[in-house]
Order: structure tokens, then C-alpha cells, then sequence
């Protein structure tokens, strides 16, 4: 089973639409995001932060994808579900 919600923010300037994808699997959920053209999931790590897995290595890519937006989505994501 899979919802899907929209995270809008500003980041270093530019504005950016988001739609997150929720995975709920056996042990965890998982939130799936198309950040550059590259699909990251975020899911919850072993100390309960939130880490970013890219689905191929970011160094592979075309577009890099900025490091600092990706901890900034990840606390909009962890903000949007009530995690703390």
C-alpha cells in the first residue's frame, strides 16, 4: 500500500515541488522522492535518524544532486509525519 503527499519549499533560492511516494513494508516505511532526475528513498536508519538511499550512485548521474537539499528534504519529510 502506497500514499502519496506534495512537499513545497524554497531551497537556496529556488522553488521546489516534491511529490513523496509512502511505502509501507513489513518492518518499515519507506518515502520515495524524484530529487535531479535521480529516485531517492529515505527511510528510518538504526539510531532513528532519516538517511537518504539513492536507487544508483550519485556520482553516475547527469545532475548532481545537492547534499544539503537532501537533509533539508529529509526534515520536511520527518516534520510532514510527526517523527521526532
Amino acid at each position: 500500500m502506497s500514499d502519496t503527499f506534495t512537499l513545497k519549499f524554497e531551497f537556496k533560492g529556488k522553488p521546489h515541488i516534491l511529490y513523496v511516494e509512502t511505502l509501507h513494508q513489513q518492518f518499515k516505511t519507506v518515502y520515495r522522492v524524484v530529487v535531479a532526475d535521480q529516485e531517492i528513498t529515505f527511510e528510518p536508519d538504526e539510531e532513528g535518524y532519516v538517511r537518504a538511499v539513492a536507487s544508483k550512485p550519485l556520482h553516475d548521474q547527469l545532475h548532481t544532486v545537492d547534499i544539503e537539499l537532501l537533509h533539508h528534504i529529509a526534515g520536511l519529510i520527518v516534520n510532514h509525519i510527526g517523527m521526532s
